[in-house]
């Protein structure tokens, strides 16, 4: 485990783990520093290209802290940075339309019970404001606090996560503790996802890969039973987390989390391990920071939230394909393999192969294999982007036109040779009647609809494919087994998509077959694990694009208006609700006698067998102790 006093603070550090070790000192300073933290500001006018409505108008607090102050002045930094810290963050939250007020800590216990308290990049406090944070949870308050806060007491001595534990369950791990991440030039940096199904990402649907600068070491948790990250650090492809630049081992998943939310009493809480600078400093991507503290500020201001599962009726996907091309025979392998275990899967076929004389009865066969779906992967196999209009016209439309001879039904799935795609090809993919696209690493978890053509769904590659763990990492069958296990996993565990692609000449070759058998066992075992093909994957996002749902309250009774404004009904519906895991609820009833609605206290969702098109149904329940 990397000790705190190798945090040490560099010219470009803003607040290192000095801040945790220095010896308290500058007494004279104290009173200074204090009467420049005292200030309410209301929200500005401001220009701001990601807006949102206030979910509050009250003020959103900020806690300023004397001994966190002198700490930071003694680690040789100038009297004004820390008063600037805190007004930086505030000003953030003033271009989403709210108010702020700072509130020394002195003054906790002046709060109003349901207010809104953010404790910013506090490493210092006494054992005193502790305990007033800690009431003022307790007594139904709403807490958003991050990084190494109540690392130390007012005298700088090292404390470790006691506070962070005391309030979320959370433990600094044992064997990594804080951890440096860089990329490949040297500055600090880490990728860091957020769930599709959490409040926190109301306003990120898309699990998009978010950047985050970094001047200091991140503390690493190990995460309880009772909680689930909210925001994960990932690598570049959101399959696996990242490696720690001084980490003698990987980051396991449940050592990967950077942010989680919670109850504590009758209130809540948000902890996030990075430092309010990383909301901040990445401008390329500053909406989506935005879109994410407005997420923190919507679940802290709501007594409930709720959201739609992103694949309908399950959390998360996994779909798994071929590109059926060399080797081309070894597709019947792959074919058998998922008839014997009864998963779809999709086959992105070279057509010119398919139809090779020697190719057509097989084809036939396997076109009656419930399991398998037919899908282009272009006519000849050879480069597209660059060539004529004729020439892409017959790569893919033509394509299109010889599968659709052995398919049972048209085909709808396209993968483009090389992962190269362009505007032309979308075009003629589009008019041709392909509704999908197996694409290339994206920087998010949940497919879309392309921008350019919006009929046409871009599903994420996210898995390592057969080549890589084959010709590239050179890895035994075993090793690439259990690393498929964990990007599953790890994908699946953030809502998003983990796609498999294999090809007949490699993993559907010889004995190598055998990597994908194992993979399917436990698979097999493990129903929680949605397998989907793409027309279906089609389908259920199509349908929840156009799905939404808006709670209510109106006293003890909620009210959950759920608009379905797709042309066809929207069958086995789940929707999420983030409560106090205290609160029951005691009754429900639906505005609708055909809809039949059930409620799972312990899993806290509620199931619609239904939602008929172009319709709105409202549900009504109500939570007894919703405060704990």
């Amino acid at each position: 485990m990397s000790t705190p006093q190798m945090m040490l603070i560099k010219p470009r550090d803003r607040y290192g783990a000095s801040l945790i070790f220095s010896i308290l000192g500058l007494f004279a300073l104290m009173m200074y520093i204090l009467f420049k933290l005292q200030s309410s500001e209301p929200a500005p006018s401001h220009k701001n290209s990601f807006i949102v409505p206030p979910v509050t108008h009250k003020p959103i607090y900020l806690m300023t802290s004397k001994p966190s102050a002198l700490l930071y002045a003694k680690s040789g930094h100038s009297l004004e940075e820390y008063t600037a810290k805190i007004k930086q963050f505030a000003k953030l939250i003033h271009t989403l339309g709210y108010t702020t007020k700072m509130i020394p800590s002195s003054e906790l216990s002046s709060l109003p019970n349901d207010a809104i308290l953010f404790i910013v990049d506090t490493p210092a406090m006494t054992q005193k404001t502790k305990n007033a944070v800690k009431s003022f949870v307790q007594n139904g308050g709403n807490l958003f606090f991050n990084f190494t806060a109540g690392y130390s007491d007012e005298n700088g001595k090292y404390l470790g996560s006691t506070f962070v534990h005391a309030l979320t369950g959370l433990s600094l791990n044992k064997r990594l503790g804080f951890v440096t991440f860089k990329d490949e030039k040297g500055n600090g940096s880490l990728f860091v996802t957020p769930k599709l199904l959490s409040p926190l990402s109301l306003y990120l649907p898309e699990g998009k890969n978010l950047f985050v600068v970094l001047y200091d070491k991140v503390p690493l948790y190990d995460t309880p039973a009772t909680l689930q990250p909210d925001i994960m650090a990932t690598s570049f492809s959101q399959a696996t987390p990242p490696v720690g630049i001084d980490a003698a081992k990987s980051i396991r998943q449940q050592e990967a989390g950077m942010a989680w939310h919670g109850y504590y009493g009758k209130g809540k809480w948000v902890y996030t391990a990075i430092p309010s600078y990383s909301f901040t400093d990445n401008r390329e991507q500053e909406d989506d920071f935005k879109k994410l503290l407005s997420g923190i500020i919507a679940y802290l201001a709501k007594p409930v939230s709720a959201k739609i599962y992103p694949f309908i009726d399950n959390k998360g996907a996994i779909f798994i394909s071929e590109d059926t091309e060399y080797k081309f025979t070894n597709f019947e392998r792959f074919a058998d393999l998922a008839k014997e275990y009864r998963f779809p899967v999709t086959a992105f076929i070279v057509a010119n192969l398919a139809q090779k004389p020697e190719h057509k009865a097989m084809m036939q066969r396997i076109a009656q294999n419930p399991y398998v779906e037919f899908a282009s992967h272009s006519t000849s196999h050879k480069q597209i982007v660059g060539k004529s209009e004729a020439y892409i016209i017959n790569e893919t439309a033509g394509s299109k036109k010889i599968l659709d001879k052995f398919a049972s039904s048209p085909i709808q799935g396209f993968r483009p040779p090389r992962e190269e795609l362009n505007d032309l090809m979308r075009k003629h993919l589009a008019q041709s009647g392909f509704t999908y696209i197996l694409g290339a690493t994206e920087e998010h978890l949940y497919p879309e609809f392309d921008k350019k053509e919006p009929n046409l769904l871009i599903i994420p590659r996210h898995g390592t494919d057969d080549f890589s763990y084959l010709v590239n990492l050179d890895w035994d069958q075993d090793q690439i087994v259990r690393q498929m296990i964990r990007e599953a996993n790890f994908v699946t565990a953030l809502n998003g998509i983990y796609t498999l692609s294999i090809h007949t000449h490699l993993f559907a070759y010889s004995t190598n077959i055998n990597i994908m058998k194992k993979f399917f066992h436990y698979l097999s075992q493990h129903p929680e694990f949605k397998i989907i093909g793409g027309k279906a994957l089609y389908q259920k996002v199509r349908l929840a694009k156009h799905l939404s749902q808006k709670l209510e309250q109106k006293g003890k009774q909620y009210i959950m208006t759920v608009t379905n404004d797709n042309d066809t009904a929207v069958n086995d519906l789940y929707i999420q609700l983030f409560k106090n895991p205290k609160a029951k609820i005691t009754s429900g009833s639906v505005n609708n006698k055909n809809i039949t609605v059930k409620i799972n206290n312990s899993q806290s969702n509620v199931f619609l067998n239904t939602v008929p098109a172009k319709s709105t149904v409202k549900i009504y329940f109500t939570l007894e102790n919703m405060k704990g």
